[in-house]
C-alpha cells in the first residue's frame, strides 16, 4: 500500500514537472515586444469590439467567433494600461490553455497504457515545437484542441453524464472552430456503433443532441444574420458542394494535389518527435488493435475530412493538422511500450524518452523559430512609414505590420474607424504597368525587397529603380541601419500616366 502511494506520488510529480517545463518553454519563446498579427490580430478586434459595444457587432464577423468570445469574458476584469498589453494577455491565455492540453491528453494515453508510459504521450504534447510556436500567436488553436479533446475523453466514459457533458462540449468546439462539427459526427458514430437503438439508448442520445443545437444555434443565427451564412453547416454544405463540382468537371489534378499536400505536410509534422514514434505505433495499434480502439479510426478518418478539403483548396499550413496531435500521442505510445518492454530498467528508459523529446524538441525549434530580431525590424520599419502611405502593395512580412500601426493605443477602441491603409493583392499579376494601372486609386507606394514570394516584377525594382522614373524612393532600410534591406517608393503618376501614353 505504502509502495503504490509512493509510486502515485512520484507520478504526480514527474507530471508536474512536464507540465512547468512545457509551460516554461512557451514563455521562453514569448514574443515580448512583437504585437499580433493576421488571424490573432482578427481574433483581437473582435474581442475588442464586444467589449465597446456591450454585445456581439452587428457589423462584422469572423469566420470563428468562439475564440474571441472567450477573450472578452477576460479583458474586462484586467485593467491595462494600452490595447499592446491587452495583446499580450491574449497571448499569456493561448499559452495556458495550450498547457492545459496535457492534462486530457495523459487521461486519454491512461486509457491503454500504464501512468508511466502515459508520461511520455503527455511530453510528446506539452514539448512538440510546432505546438509551443502556436500557443504564443494568439490563435484558436490552443482552445479548439482542449475543448475538443476534453470531449472526447468525457465521452469515453460511455456513461449518460459524460455523454451529455461531451456533446455539450462538442458544441462549444464548434462554436471556436467550424470544424468541430466533425466531431460531433465522430462520437455520434461511435455512440450509435457501440449502443444498439433502443428506447432507453434515445433517452440519452437525442437529449445530447438538444443540447448541442441549443447551444449553437443561437450562434449560428447570429452568424447567418451578420454574414448571410452560419459558417458551421453552410460552410460543411459549401465545402461539400465544392469538391463534387470539381469531381464533375473534370479536375482530378486538384483533388490528386490536393491529396499530396495532405500527404506532404503530414510527413512534416512528424519531425521531429512522432517520426520516431508514430510510424511504428502505427504497426503496433494495428495488431493489437480492438473494438475499443475503434475510436481511433473513426475519429482520424473523420477530422482528417477538413484538413484534406483545405489542402484540396490549396491551403498550405500545417496547423490544421494541430487537432490530431493528441491521438498521434496515443498511438505513438504503442511504440513507447514496445521499446520500454525490452528494458529491465523501465523508469530509466522512460525518464531518457522523455528526455530526448524535450531535446530534440527545443533543438528542432531553435533550428526553425521565426528570427524575432528581424520581425522586430520590420515593426520599426513599418512605424516609420506607415505615417507616408495610404495604400501599398502586398508584402509577405511587412504588411502585417503595417496594419498593426493602426490600432489605437486606447482600448477599447470601434473597429471601423480603422485600416484606411489599403493592401493590395499582387496575385495573378506578372506586369507592373498593369498592376499600378488596375489599382490605381488603391495605390499610392510599392514597399519591396528580395522575399522570393514576391512577384518577379516587385524584384526587378529593388535591383534596378533608376530605370522607374516614375517611382521615388521615400525610405530604404539601410539608411537607418536596419539589416534587413528594404524600399519604399511613392508613385508618381503624372509620370506613370506619361510614361503609359507613349
Amino acid at each position: 500500500m505504502l509502495v503504490s502511494s509512493i509510486n502515485k506520488i512520484e507520478i504526480k510529480v514527474v507530471f508536474l514537472i512536464i507540465f512547468l517545463v512545457g509551460l516554461g518553454l512557451r514563455f521562453f519563446y514569448f514574443p515580448h515586444e512583437l504585437p499580433l498579427i493576421a488571424d490573432g490580430l482578427d481574433n483581437f478586434t473582435y474581442a475588442t469590439a464586444i467589449n465597446f459595444h456591450g454585445h456581439l457587432p452587428n457589423e462584422w464577423a469572423p469566420a470563428n467567433i468562439g475564440w474571441p468570445i472567450f477573450l472578452s469574458f477576460w479583458f474586462p476584469l484586467l485593467n491595462l494600461d494600452n490595447s499592446f498589453e491587452y495583446m499580450q494577455f491574449q497571448r499569456i491565455l493561448s499559452i495556458i490553455l495550450s498547457s492545459l492540453i496535457t492534462i486530457p491528453i495523459y487521461f486519454l494515453c491512461r486509457k491503454f497504457f500504464n501512468k508511466k508510459i502515459s508520461l511520455v504521450g503527455a511530453a510528446l504534447f506539452a514539448f512538440e515545437p510546432r505546438i509551443i510556436l502556436n500557443s504564443t500567436l494568439g490563435i484558436t488553436e490552443p482552445l479548439f484542441i482542449l475543448l475538443g479533446i476534453t470531449s472526447l475523453l468525457m465521452f469515453l466514459r460511455y456513461d449518460r453524464k459524460g455523454i451529455m457533458i461531451a456533446f455539450t462540449l462538442a458544441s462549444f468546439t464548434t462554436i471556436v472552430r467550424s470544424e468541430g462539427i466533425f466531431l460531433v459526427i465522430t462520437i455520434s458514430i461511435l455512440f450509435l456503433l457501440k449502443n444498439k437503438i433502443s428506447k432507453e439508448i434515445l433517452k440519452t442520445y437525442l437529449p445530447a443532441l438538444i443540447i448541442f443545437f441549443l447551444i449553437l444555434i443561437p450562434i449560428m443565427m447570429y452568424k447567418t444574420d451578420v454574414s448571410g451564412n452560419d459558417a458551421i453547416f453552410g460552410r460543411l454544405i459549401g465545402g461539400t458542394s465544392e469538391i463534387i463540382s470539381i469531381s464533375n468537371e473534370g479536375k482530378n489534378n486538384e483533388i490528386f494535389a490536393g491529396i499530396e499536400l495532405f500527404i506532404k505536410y503530414l510527413g512534416w509534422i512528424m519531425i521531429p518527435s512522432f517520426l520516431l514514434f508514430l510510424p511504428f505505433g502505427v504497426i503496433q495499434f494495428l495488431r493489437k488493435r480492438t473494438k475499443e480502439m475503434n475510436f481511433i479510426i473513426i475519429f482520424l478518418i473523420s477530422s482528417s475530412m477538413p484538413i484534406l478539403y483545405a489542402y484540396i483548396v490549396q491551403a498550405q499550413d500545417t496547423r490544421y493538422f494541430y487537432f490530431l496531435y493528441p491521438i498521434f500521442c496515443v498511438i505513438s505510445l504503442f511504440s513507447v511500450e514496445t521499446i520500454i518492454s525490452k528494458f529491465r530498467k523501465k523508469n530509466i528508459i522512460v525518464f531518457l524518452l522523455i528526455v530526448g523529446i524535450l531535446i530534440s524538441s527545443v533543438l528542432f525549434y531553435e533550428y526553425k523559430k521565426i528570427n524575432y530580431e528581424k520581425e522586430k525590424e520590420l515593426k520599426e520599419i513599418a512605424e516609420i512609414i506607415s505615417n507616408k502611405i495610404s495604400g501599398v502593395n502586398f508584402h509577405p512580412t511587412e504588411t502585417k505590420y503595417i496594419k498593426i500601426q493602426e490600432i489605437p493605443s486606447e482600448w477599447p477602441f470601434l473597429f471601423h474607424e480603422m485600416y484606411e491603409i489599403k493592401s493590395v493583392n499582387t496575385h495573378n499579376y506578372n506586369n507592373l504597368e498593369k498592376y499600378i494601372l488596375n489599382n490605381k486609386n488603391e495605390l499610392s507606394h510599392l514597399i519591396i525587397d528580395e522575399d522570393i514570394k514576391l512577384p518577379k516584377f516587385l524584384i526587378k525594382i529593388f535591383q534596378n529603380e533608376q530605370k522607374y522614373n516614375y517611382l521615388e524612393k521615400e525610405f530604404d532600410s539601410k539608411d537607418y541601419g536596419y539589416k534587413h534591406h528594404i524600399k519604399l517608393f511613392k508613385i508618381n503618376f503624372e509620370k506613370f500616366n506619361s510614361t503609359i501614353e507613349k
